[in-house]
């Protein structure tokens, strides 16, 4: 290959699924006439995308399309949030400590009460 070879022009253009035709952008080859672009569909639904090449003194005008389909653009499933409210372990260690101390109280009263009565 030669150094001094360099690519050409490629205009890209869209034909939405509403029939709407737009330019999108250009873009240049590499010198074997590879081009990449990057675009983000506006709007889901069927696309034919064009890619034409505008001649030179050297070469003609050249036109080429293909077909894609766009999808909705995802979105993010909602975060849950940390619940809140939740006791902790010192909270239930504590509930159960006191719940203990009233339990032997009652029954310590109960058999105060029992004993008196005999």
């Amino acid at each position: 290959m030669y150094s001094n070879m360099t690519g050409v022009q490629i205009t890209l253009s869209v034909v939405d699924s509403n029939g709407n035709f737009r330019d999108i952008g250009t873009t240049t080859s590499d010198v074997m006439g590879n081009y990449g672009f990057t675009w983000t569909p506006d709007i889901p639904g069927n696309y034919q995308v064009i890619a034409s090449f505008a001649g030179t003194n050297s070469y003609y005008p050249s036109t080429t399309s293909t077909y894609l389909y766009a999808g909705e653009t995802p979105t993010a499933a909602p975060t849950a949030s940390p619940p809140t409210g939740l006791a902790t372990t010192a909270d239930l260690m504590t509930y159960i400590v006191g719940v203990g101390i009233a339990m032997i109280i009652a029954i310590a009263i109960v058999g105060l009460l029992v004993l008196r009565k005999k």
